[in-house]
């Protein structure tokens, strides 16, 4: 296919994101499923559809996300020419600073490496959401549609201020609005996924530099749903944004459901990701298991129940864990409870303690943190 792929990591929004688990990594190196990071998906979706120049936009917070990506081997992105590029912050002489107040000032900032490229389509994507998206088929429908730009979008369970779409029979957008409040419905909603022609980016840039624009939404969206074709193409698998704790659980758990699942992980376009050699789990013959994601490497002697479980953790003997999410190398020691819970990477619940949230409100244990 022939596109530029352009992945931001971050929010990029003037109102800060309350999530405990971005405040030392960025949204696009969430670790997700047991072994996968949430970027996989957007890099994944431009790979399977023989994209080779990519370029992720860093904001701040980014080691791991360097050290989870590398040199982009696991992707087939390790290129003489072109491949997997860092985009890292950048000053911009009109101001001296390299705080990007949105999207859209991030897209100014690598202007110059928009303007190199030789690809005539651009595909730019939220590295915090999960969803397998079928780019050639979203870029055939943008072609055909003659349109500006194309957004993907889908019925998913929005949070508040999640932008919401109202497309017309035949697909154009003429409506965005904003989640005020919370809703227990399903809403059609913008996933974070754009198609461009490289010309029409370039001319909006330009005058986005001479009227200094901050909002990519209202200036390249809002402002341009009468005078240019907008178009939204509906993502038929599952897809949820990632923005807040409770999303994040919420997504999480939603891979102990086989048929959520089978949406996701698609034979015919695999999610990839860094591949680490772990030795398999061990299970203690006291030990019990029901409706769990396990990865490899880890140790476990107690119970096991409707949770998500990455490389190198230990649930010690008598520990009981239900309904939680335990981060790489977390330790539950003996007799210990958690349910409804998400522990960071290093994080250790000492013996006998229980430590409960619930769905709606989970309890975050910090990296590295002793409960």
């Amino acid at each position: 296919m022939n596109a530029l792929g352009i992945i931001f990591s971050d929010y990029y929004t003037d109102h800060p994101v309350q999530n405990e688990l971005i405040r030392s990594r960025t949204p696009a190196s969430l670790p997700y499923a047991g072994r996968y990071r949430t970027v996989d998906f957007a890099l994944s979706s431009m790979v399977n559809v023989q994209m080779t120049d990519i370029g992720i936009i860093a904001k701040e917070n980014y080691g791991s996300l360097i050290d989870h990506l590398g040199n982009g081997q696991d992707w087939d992105l390790n290129r003489r020419n072109g491949g997997l590029t860092m985009l890292t912050p950048l000053a911009r002489p009109e101001t001296h600073t390299i705080a990007a107040r949105g999207r859209l000032d991030a897209l100014r900032s690598i202007r110059g490496y928009i303007e190199d490229s030789r690809h005539d389509l651009i595909v730019m994507a939220f590295g915090g959401t999960v969803a397998n998206i079928d780019l050639g088929a979203m870029a055939a429908y943008h072609l055909e549609n003659e349109a500006y730009l194309t957004m993907a979008c889908s019925e998913i369970p929005a949070g508040i201020g999640e932008m919401m779409l109202a497309r017309q029979p035949g697909g154009r957008i003429e409506k965005i609005s904003y989640l005020l409040k919370e809703s227990a419905e399903n809403h059609l909603c913008a996933l974070g996924t754009y198609v461009m022609s490289r010309a029409d980016l370039l001319e909006f840039l330009a005058e986005a530099d001479n009227q200094d624009y901050t909002n990519m939404n209202r200036e390249l969206i809002q402002k341009n749903l009468a005078d240019h074709r907008i178009f939204g193409y509906e993502h038929p698998g599952y897809a949820r944004v990632i923005r807040t704790v409770e999303d994040y659980f919420a997504a999480s758990m939603d891979m102990l459901k086989p048929e959520l699942q089978k949406e996701l992980f698609l034979a015919d376009r695999p999610v990839y990701t860094k591949v680490k050699d772990s030795v398999p789990t061990f299970y203690d013959y006291h030990a019990i298991v029901e409706n769990s994601l396990i990865a490899d490497g880890c140790t476990i002697k107690g119970t096991v129940r409707n949770s998500v479980i990455f490389r190198g953790v230990c649930v010690e003997e008598g520990a009981v864990v239900e309904n939680a999410i335990l981060m790489q190398n977390s330790v539950i020691e003996r007799d210990a409870r958690i349910a409804c819970a998400i522990t960071d990477k290093n994080a250790r619940i000492s013996a006998g303690v229980e430590v409960r949230g619930s769905a709606r409100v989970p309890f975050v244990v910090g990296k590295g943190k002793r409960v």
